[in-house]
């Protein structure tokens, strides 16, 4: 089991933008797809990877060190930091269980595709983490390690049936054919997609924001860069920063430029190996029509994602302090992407529904990140990471709402067990909507006649 345990662990360590294209040129390769061209588009995903988190990083140094600024000259203290999501899912990779998740992952969704409960063919294996997280969080408040991993099986199950179930949302969103987005952050959208629903009722038809909208609104205006120049020069002024806040917003529109450039990689990437995939899958199973499952960053040149998540910044950090129960700092993971992204999906790029669900979520994200707060801390300490002082947490977790929930009903607390049952509800009423929602997409883009 040691060298099991190493083996995974050895390739874990070579990133998501090493891994990934690994598994990619394997794939094009088993497909048919020329050895040229799959390891062209295997590095050219490696690249895309590097280039978006480069991006976000570069974000995170600006906009989120200015935003952070503003916590500090309010001189209140938060006794648990969060560390952000690398860290965190780090963190989780030190349970002693934690390499048994790889050939689970990998065995359910075999068995899924053979018997067809999926089309989805799961190459996110970095992602396996956010499923070893979710069984030790688990394990942790059950006593129970086998308790733990029936739920993360769950959530495998779930992850893969949530991208059969929007692959032709996401293919209209992106513009790539034959993926799908099998990320558990998506599972959200049990809960966010009646949110949306109820908005539609509310809100004014008027009220479609997207950037194309504005852009046709505003003008010049609603350019990315000059968006961008306009909320980061706002941030940078309410942090303070004075003269400086003009440089913060060239930045932030720097940053808002890039994503779509550098999001235009993954189509790049993407196509020869979707299309040689489906083809390879066409002649063996002509009824079959397989998509590949790859990490949320393939929606990353959409706008309104990034919009949502620095408009949500200083919400997030007004509300951390003044929140009654909150003893989070949000820190890390400001960049607020486990919301954003997935609301960009159940909203259909809807910017004023994304906003609104993404503040109603910060107080649950704060609630959430101080519950598990002493579970992660006790897990550092445990794996010989020195602590400063006070305790380590993860704001901004994906599907904190579920995870949160399970974990107060493995604690006996009744909130939690009734939230599940009304998240299970959700997941009904969700994934038949998904069937409407999906064929309504298919017409869309013309392929309703296949």
């Amino acid at each position: 089991m040691e060298i099991l345990s190493d083996v995974f662990q050895s390739l874990l360590d070579l990133g998501a933008a090493v891994f990934l294209p690994i598994v990619l040129l394997i794939i094009g390769i088993i497909v048919g797809l020329k050895p040229g061209k799959a390891f062209s588009a295997a590095l050219t995903m490696g690249v895309a990877f590097i280039g978006i988190n480069l991006i976000i990083s570069f974000m995170g140094d600006t906009v989120g060190v200015a935003a952070q600024a503003f916590v500090e000259n309010s001189g209140i203290e938060l006794t648990a930091l969060d560390m952000g999501w690398a860290p965190a899912l780090g963190l989780a990779w030190q349970w002693q269980y934690a390499f048994l998740m790889f050939p689970v992952q990998i065995v359910i969704n075999l068995i899924m595709i053979a018997t067809g409960t999926t089309d989805t063919l799961n190459v996110d294996m970095w992602n396996v983490g956010n499923k070893v997280f979710t069984a030790f969080l688990i394990t942790t408040v059950t006593g129970n390690v086998i308790i733990g991993f029936v739920v993360a099986v769950i959530q495998i199950i779930l992850e893969l049936k949530n991208s059969d179930s929007t692959k032709y949302q996401v293919r209209e969103l992106t513009g790539i054919p034959g993926v799908g987005i099998p990320h558990p952050m998506f599972l959200s959208n049990i809960v966010f997609y009646p949110m949306s629903r109820v908005l539609d009722k509310i809100l004014p038809s008027h009220t479609n924001w997207n950037a194309a909208t504005i852009r046709n609104k505003i003008g010049v205006f609603g350019e990315n860069h000059v968006l961008g120049f306009i909320i980061g020069t706002i941030i940078g002024l309410v942090a303070g920063q004075g003269q400086a806040s003009l440089l913060l917003g060239v930045q932030a529109g720097t940053a808002l430029t890039l994503f779509p450039m550098v999001s235009k990689l993954f189509m790049t990437a993407l196509t020869p190996i979707s299309d040689a995939a489906n083809a390879f899958m066409k002649r063996r199973f002509p009824n079959k029509d397989l998509v590949i499952g790859l990490d949320w960053p393939i929606l990353a040149g959409n706008p309104e994602i990034w919009v949502a998540i620095i408009l949500t910044i200083p919400v997030a950090l007004v509300c951390a302090l003044v929140l009654p129960g909150n003893s989070t700092l949000p820190f890390g993971n400001l960049m607020n992407v486990c919301v954003c992204a997935a609301a960009f999906l159940a909203c259909k790029g809807n910017l004023l529904k994304m906003l609104i669900i993404s503040y109603l979520w910060v107080p649950i994200l704060c609630w959430s990140a101080s519950a598990i707060a002493p579970m992660l801390t006790e897990l550092a300490v445990k794996s010989g990471t020195t602590l400063a002082a006070g305790q380590i947490t993860w704001w901004g977790m994906d599907i904190a709402e579920i995870r949160w929930a399970l974990f107060e009903a493995g604690n006996g607390n009744i909130f939690g067990m009734v939230a599940c049952g009304a998240i299970a509800v959700l997941a009904v009423f969700y994934f038949k909507s998904m069937k409407k929602e999906e064929k309504e997409a298919k017409k869309r883009l013309g392929l309703d006649s296949e």
